[in-house]
């Protein structure tokens, strides 16, 4: 039993043995592994640092990079800890924020479409920075440290500076009916106290109240908070446009007219049954039609005195701005042959003063008085000292004209003059008289109302609407009854002197013939019925 136990004891102390040596062999083998693999791990090191240096590239540090910055609007519902918890802002710096900033402003009274901008680092691992827009002049701002948080409010420029070199965007807004200045401006962020001002700015030079449904506003804002307008355009018409830009804390205006070409255009054409129609069809514009028929006015009346068979040549303005057609201009010369008489008109400016149409001697085309007050469809009652009256069925003088017309037609004064009477007369109802020059006062009779602004002194110009055609009073149908006193005596409308103004004579009579010999002579030449550029001629006086 002793020997058995003996036996046991000294293989137990070989096999210790045995694994002692076999655990300072791994030891050693281990370590010079680890020196291997270090010298090939320092090895490869440098290797990756000399291929870096290689391709010379600078990554820069997380601090040599631009912060991040984001920017929204606060929601309807947003309190300030709900933002700051959305953008993994802890509860304990939201807290240190709202108590640095209290004594400038409340952030847990943050205002729905206020804006508020959070800049973080550059790992976007922090927040360095919260800025809020507290009205559109005032700002606050608050900057985190390690050390502690900083609050102040500053205050942004009220009128953008001249030097301003920020970002701007432009946006194009055409004008639509019920648009006002305020409406489109405010939509786009600019704040009240700029437009106000840009308004009284530039009222002196250009009522911005009256933008007209159609025209183009082009507006340039800055891209940063606050908004501030860097500059307005605003197409006035086709020819003219106003600038509005910032100056000395406040906006200037400017009016400016585009650089033209003027081309000049002949169309003649024969009437078969009105002049309007006739002219449209050989595609002459309506605002070249209107402005023939105001010249000759005086000569011809375009509903009654026209006739199938006569003839008409126009000379007119076109004006183009880099290729692009801007509108009509003025009419230049004229000529209407009606019922076999001939009726010449030439356009003159001497730039002293006189100015207007003459037929081809240098006589003024205008007259005192337009050939009708209005654009009637027939003469329903002539002047006459013994006339059955058509509603008391006796005789009694009618000394004037009844000019039958849609109610509501317009009529317009027959000459320049003074309103001396408006109100009801008699049997006349709502009626006017006018005042003119040399001893002549007309009458207007049965009105339906008064043009806007029409009262007892104001004066008016020839053809200015005055009035409407009615049937108030004693009347069997709308028409105008409409009577001329001449010197204090009534005298029939139909038979009045063509009175015109003086001449042309000396110096502007030799001018306006020079000028009116090629005026006439582009009159006569086919041509021009298609565009010609005249640009060194000068028409735009």
């Amino acid at each position: 039993m002793y020997k058995t136990d003996k036996n046991l004891w000294k293989a137990s102390t070989f096999i210790l043995a045995l694994m002692l040596v076999l655990c300072i062999f791994w030891y050693f083998y281990k370590d010079s592994r680890s020196a291997e693999n270090f010298e090939e791990m320092v090895a490869h090191v440098v290797e990756a640092e000399e291929y870096a240096d290689s391709l010379d590239i600078d990554e820069g540090t997380p601090s040599e990079l631009e912060p991040i910055r984001r920017a929204f609007s606060v929601n309807k519902g947003d309190t300030f800890y709900k933002i700051m918890q959305q953008n993994g802002i802890s509860e304990s710096q939201a807290h240190d924020i709202l108590s640095a900033s209290n004594k400038f402003f409340d952030l847990s009274k943050v205002l729905p479409g206020h804006e508020l901008v959070l800049v973080f680092s550059a790992d976007n691992s922090s927040l360095i920075e919260l800025d809020y827009e507290i009205s559109d002049l005032a700002r606050l701002r608050v900057i985190m440290s390690q050390k502690e948080v900083q609050a102040e409010t500053y205050y942004v420029e009220k009128v953008l500076q001249p030097t301003y070199t920020g970002a701007v965007k432009q946006i194009q807004h055409t004008v639509k009916r019920g648009d006002n200045l305020y409406y489109i401006l405010k939509e786009n962020g600019v704040c009240d106290y700029q437009i106000d001002l840009a308004v009284k700015s530039v009222k002196k030079v250009y009522n911005l109240s009256g933008i007209v449904p159609g025209n183009t506003m082009n507006i340039w804002i800055t891209e940063e908070s606050p908004i501030r307008l860097a500059k307005l355009i605003y197409e006035i018409d086709a020819l003219n446009f106003l600038e509005v830009k910032p100056e000395n804390a406040s906006f200037t205006a400017t009016r400016h007219r585009l650089e033209v070409d003027v081309r000049y255009e002949r169309t003649d054409g024969s009437i078969s049954s009105s002049l309007y129609e006739s002219a449209i069809l050989a595609g002459v514009s309506p605002e070249v039609i209107m402005e023939l028929t105001d010249i000759f006015a005086w000569d011809i009346n375009f509903f009654t005195d026209i006739r199938q068979g006569d003839t008409y040549t126009v000379l007119y303005e076109k004006y183009y701005a880099e290729e692009t057609f801007k509108g009509y201009g003025r009419v230049i010369a004229a000529r209407f042959m009606n019922q076999g008489q001939e009726h010449v008109a030439v356009y003159f400016n001497n730039g002293e003063g006189i100015k207007g149409y003459y037929d081809d001697k240098g006589k003024p085309i205008q007259k005192l008085f337009l050939k009708a007050p209005l654009n009637y469809r027939r003469i329903s009652s002539g002047f006459s000292y013994n006339r059955m009256h058509p509603v008391y069925h006796k005789m009694s003088p009618h000394l004037g004209v009844d000019y039958a017309a849609p109610s509501g037609t317009p009529i317009v004064a027959l000459g320049d003059g003074k309103v001396i009477f408006k109100g009801w007369s008699s049997g006349f109802g709502e009626s006017l008289r006018i005042q003119h020059r040399n001893g002549y006062i007309t009458y207007y009779g049965h009105l339906s109302r008064y043009a806007r602004g029409m009262t007892k002194g104001k004066h008016v110009k020839q053809g200015d609407v005055i009035g409407y055609v009615g049937m108030t009073g004693v009347a069997t149908g709308p028409h105008l009854d409409f009577r001329v006193k001449y010197n204090g005596e009534f005298v029939n409308p139909l038979k009045l002197k063509s009175v015109t103004g003086p001449p042309l004579k000396g110096d502007s009579l030799v001018k306006f013939k020079e000028e009116s010999a090629v005026n006439l002579s582009m009159l006569d030449d086919p041509s021009l019925n298609n565009d010609q550029k005249l640009s060194s001629i000068d028409k735009s006086l």
